[in-house]
């Protein structure tokens, strides 16, 4: 019996048979073996890290400009359609965000009045005074816009500073916004820029105003903040007209 059984084994073992479902198994095992590799181990890495390396400078350098009115083109035809109505301050501000700025500096002083005219629409009137000497308006708010230097080590070539557009009346309106210039052992100095740039998410571009598309809209295009005053003052002139009382 003994025999018998050794001489169907080598009858199987060199059977066309056996020798093909060796060579699918050895493939099978071999082909989970490559798998595992690209998705866990060093050759997913090496891929990676090649990819990375073409990948990465080439979207970087690409001119994407060309695309730029297209863009701007279709998003202005969303945001005036009629089935948007609900969601076109959304639809605005991301037109306003993801086109190409145009301006690449703006003066402290210009930045101070584009806050005020802000201001204008947004200030709560609450509590204000009615002017009727020509016609019914609010009286104006005083207010005032300064810029201050941080201390900067000694071994820093970094030089902080802080923008405050204030106002005593609504204070949420108030703003610091922070800037940063370079200033190179040489002695050349580079111009200010704006420090920080607030996350963003689809859901609050419902609340962002036009001042704050702009400062966006400033970083995005690492624009110079010209200091032409470290100081000034004006007027917020409230936008709301008030119900006139005359008794």
């Amino acid at each position: 019996m003994k025999e018998e059984l050794l001489k169907i084994a080598q009858e199987s073992l060199s059977s066309d048979e056996v020798t093909a479902i060796v060579k699918e198994k050895f493939m099978n095992a071999l082909g989970s073996a490559i798998e595992d590799a690209f998705r866990w181990g060093d050759a997913k890495k090496v891929i990676e890290k090649k990819v990375k390396e073409v990948m990465v400078p080439y979207i970087e350098n690409y001119d994407f400009s060309e695309y730029l009115p297209k863009l701007d083109s279709v998003l202005t035809e969303i945001v005036n359609s009629d089935a948007c109505i609900a969601d076109k301050k959304i639809l605005e501000n991301f037109k306003g965000l993801v086109t190409e700025p145009e301006q690449k500096e703006i003066k402290l002083t210009d930045l101070f009045k584009a806050w005020v005219k802000q201001c204008e629409k947004d200030i709560d009137t609450d509590g204000l005074d009615i002017d009727y000497d020509d016609g019914v308006s609010y009286q104006s708010v005083d207010c005032e816009m300064r810029f201050e230097l941080e201390d900067k080590p000694s071994w820093s070539s970094l030089q902080r500073a802080v923008i405050t557009f204030e106002n005593e009346h609504d204070e949420k309106l108030n703003v610091e916004i922070p800037v940063s210039k370079w200033i190179w052992g040489s002695g050349k100095e580079e111009p200010y820029t704006l420090s920080t740039c607030k996350d963003l998410t689809i859901s609050s571009l419902r609340r962002l105003n036009d001042f704050e598309i702009l400062l966006l809209r400033l970083a995005r295009a690492d624009a110079a903040i010209i200091i032409d005053r470290d100081y000034d003052d004006s007027y917020i002139r409230p936008e709301k007209e008030p119900e006139p009382s005359f008794s």
